[in-house]
């Protein structure tokens, strides 16, 4: 069985040749960072438990159903946990999880970050007892 060529490091200068996309070094230096800015993207075998119970928890009571966020509840089978009060905002790692798809994640994670970005806090704007998403009712005229 053939091995997978060597390639060049693909940071910019980097002489040094190796199997993944960065060499050694600079591996170990994207690690660093991601450690540091991005707490909640560390794999600890804790934290992926208990999202994975959280979701299953969540498909043994509703199946494949996504509460949807920004749009009406929908069939998902692509759910993960998200915490409900952002880490970006200041929320605990330890805290509570919601399910949501990979979609509708990425989707409450680009407007945390819109929020923050335009200097608004999180609850900036939002109606009393959430969006109506949030709440598992959907969006009529006049509500919200």
């Amino acid at each position: 069985m053939s091995r997978a060529k060597q390639r060049v490091c693909s940071v910019p200068g980097c002489p040094e040749m190796q199997h993944g996309s960065l060499c050694r070094a600079h591996r170990l230096l994207a690690e660093q960072k991601q450690r540091r800015t991005v707490p909640t993207k560390i794999s600890e075998p804790r934290d992926r438990r208990r999202r994975k119970a959280t979701v299953r928890a969540h498909r043994d009571r509703h199946g494949d159903w996504c509460p949807g966020y920004g749009r009406p509840a929908h069939r998902a089978s692509d759910l993960t946990a998200d915490h409900r009060r952002e880490m970006q905002e200041g929320g605990s790692p330890a805290g509570e999880l919601a399910v949501l798809c990979r979609s509708c994640n990425s989707r409450k994670a680009k407007r945390t970050q819109d929020r923050l970005s335009n200097g608004r806090s999180s609850l900036a704007g939002r109606p009393p007892g959430g969006y109506p998403s949030e709440r598992g009712g959907s969006v009529a005229a006049g509500e919200g």
